[in-house]
């Protein structure tokens, strides 16, 4: 159980903001909480919109039809109409409002899933509208369509655009007040505990990682796709797949779970993302059953139908967090039942 870890651990709650609560003295929402939800719902159309006006301003410079398409040598293959290619690309930022307005309308989910899904809606969006845009900008004043360029720079900088806008859209929303989730009481004596002597300091430590079935899939995804650029029957601009396999490969391959006065801390091998429940905020800690397709529709950070939040790397035994506000939180990692234990008795010497 202890393993003499004194690793440092960051404090990733979101900061306070005035209007976090959302609410007026007679129980309304507050203007400005309300202004920034319509917002955030009308970004992911609003870069739509942009880029269809500026296609629009280029019509007489743009060949008809124009490039959409690039084969593997990286010549262009298909061919639309202008305004058409960006109208199309309209069906994912329309998706994205619309997921947005669900999820702000939703109780149950909390602030830093309102932020991530105002922030991926928009971040999703600027890169789609931007890799078509940019593609369509290295083709004015050209004669014929067939002589486009390559979009690989064009999806470069797409993806950087989105990356900073997606960031800002999900700082547009308030965060999550500072004792929201604060617990009022010790957690209940049917609460799993372990004995740990007054003044005597326990750590619990362990780590998740992904099922074998989940990494294999990963890895042998950016063989292919890498093989095939190699051998030249698809595009160079496809290396971003196994780049981005690689990514999500470091980020949610495996994590490390802490226990101690802190709380309970789960940190990716690169150190973010990470996610904490500080100790005050405990109100009970439990065993829980995970099956990752049913429960919460795949692997990695989840959030439930049931608002419950997860960082889901396999299925079976999971640590689970009540928070005082009934919020939850699951990390499935091997002697979650010891680290609930712990984080029980912790919370009530804390308390008592």
């Amino acid at each position: 159980m202890n393993d003499g870890r004194n690793d440092g651990v960051d404090d990733d709650r979101d900061e306070g903001m005035d209007d976090a609560q959302g609410t007026d003295p007679t129980g309304g929402r507050r203007p400005s909480r309300r202004a920034r939800e319509v917002v955030a719902v009308a970004l992911p159309l609003a870069v739509w919109a942009a880029g269809a006006a500026l296609v629009a301003t280029w019509r007489p410079e743009l060949p008809t039809p124009v490039a959409v398409h690039w084969g593997p040598g990286g010549d262009a293959d298909g061919f639309a109409a202008p305004l058409r290619a960006v109208l199309v690309t309209g069906v994912v930022p329309a998706l994205g409002s619309l997921a947005t307005a669900l999820v702000l309308r939703a109780r149950r989910v909390a602030a830093p899933e309102r932020r991530l899904a105002a922030g991926s809606a928009t971040g999703i969006s600027v890169f789609c509208v931007g890799l078509v845009v940019g593609s369509l900008a290295g083709q004015r004043g050209l004669a014929d369509p067939a002589a486009a360029p390559s979009p690989t720079l064009a999806a470069v900088v797409a993806g950087l655009l989105a990356v900073l806008a997606g960031t800002a859209a999900a700082r547009l929303l308030p965060g999550t007040p500072p004792g929201a989730a604060r617990a009022s009481s010790a957690p209940p004596e049917s609460a799993p505990r372990l004995p740990v002597a007054p003044g005597e300091r326990a750590v619990w430590s362990g780590r998740a990682t992904m099922e074998p079935v989940g990494l294999a899939a990963l890895g042998t995804g950016g063989l292919v796709v890498g093989a095939l650029v190699v051998l030249g029957t698809a595009p160079a601009a496809l290396l971003l797949v196994p780049a981005a396999l690689l990514g999500v490969g470091l980020l949610f391959g495996s994590a490390r779970v802490w226990v101690d006065e802190r709380g309970v801390t789960v940190r990716s091998p690169l150190g973010r993302p990470s996610w904490q429940v500080p100790l005050a905020d405990v109100a009970e800690a439990t065993v829980a059953d995970v099956r990752p397709l049913r429960d919460f529709g795949g692997w990695g950070y989840r959030v439930g139908r049931d608002g419950r939040r997860a960082v889901v790397l396999r299925g079976g035994v999971a640590l689970e967090v009540v928070q005082g506000d009934g919020r939850r939180f699951a990390v499935t990692v091997p002697g979650a039942r010891q680290a609930a234990a712990l984080l029980n008795t912790l919370a009530t010497r804390q308390r008592t």
